[in-house]
């Protein structure tokens, strides 16, 4: 393909509404999520937080949040904030940085609080341990798990071959996605941005070196790879 602008390939589950005036953004999602079945006694308990930290932890816990009784709503992530808005909820905390480490920074939770903790079932032990750890009683949900989203190998084959400028990754499962497809020479010559740190350490486990933006969104993410190519890199 003729191309007038150098190319970046996003692999984040969601499609976000981005724009760059620098690169063509290509969307290719590398992982997909399913809703696991739980037990639903725990949504007829009240609850004094309920924390959603992701946009699929919404999509996936929004049918049952008429049902259960929560006082507070905290979320990691503007995104979050604003799919959870978007459905007419108030968002009580998120963090400064979007991040998990923000929150637990940042969240001041009571001793004695109930918090109820829907994830996907690969979701990092950190914040639940660290809430336990400040005395909450905290009720994990295995509310979801991801899977590989097989529609994109191809697609994301073809674009590997044309040399893109960069390749963005999202998440740890969406590493794990690439890796199991392609080798992790498939991107010498390419700059690889990862949102997170954990993201960044799950690459240096196959040998890849990324950078990361300050604050852990896809916009973000963006204006530091056209930053970058700005200043030639």
């Amino acid at each position: 393909m003729n191309r007038s602008r150098p190319f970046l390939i996003m692999t984040q589950s969601r499609e976000q509404e981005c724009r760059s005036d620098r690169f063509v953004l290509h969307h290719v999602p590398l992982i997909t999520t399913e809703r696991l079945s739980f037990d639903a006694s725990l949504l007829e308990d009240e609850y004094d937080w309920l924390v959603l930290t992701s946009r699929n932890a919404v999509e996936h816990f929004l049918p049952y949040m008429d049902s259960v009784k929560f006082d507070r709503l905290a979320s990691i992530g503007r995104k979050t904030s604003e799919s959870l808005e978007a459905h007419g909820f108030t968002v009580d905390f998120e963090p400064p940085d979007y991040s998990q480490e923000g929150f637990m920074a940042h969240f001041t939770a009571q001793p004695g609080d109930r918090v109820l903790y829907p994830v996907s079932e690969r979701a990092r032990p950190l914040l639940y341990e660290h809430l336990g750890r400040q005395g909450c009683t905290v009720t994990r949900i295995a509310l979801y798990r991801p899977t590989d989203n097989g529609a994109s190998r191809k697609v994301l084959q073809e674009l590997l071959m044309e040399k893109p400028y960069g390749i963005t990754f999202s998440s740890p499962s969406g590493v794990r996605t690439f890796m199991k497809w392609f080798a992790p020479g498939m991107l010498k010559g390419m700059t690889v941005a990862a949102i997170g740190h954990v993201t960044a350490e799950a690459l240096e486990e196959y040998g890849v070196s990324s950078i990361q933006p300050a604050k852990e969104t896809v916009e973000d993410m963006i204006l530091m790879l056209e930053e970058r190519i700005d200043r030639g890199v």
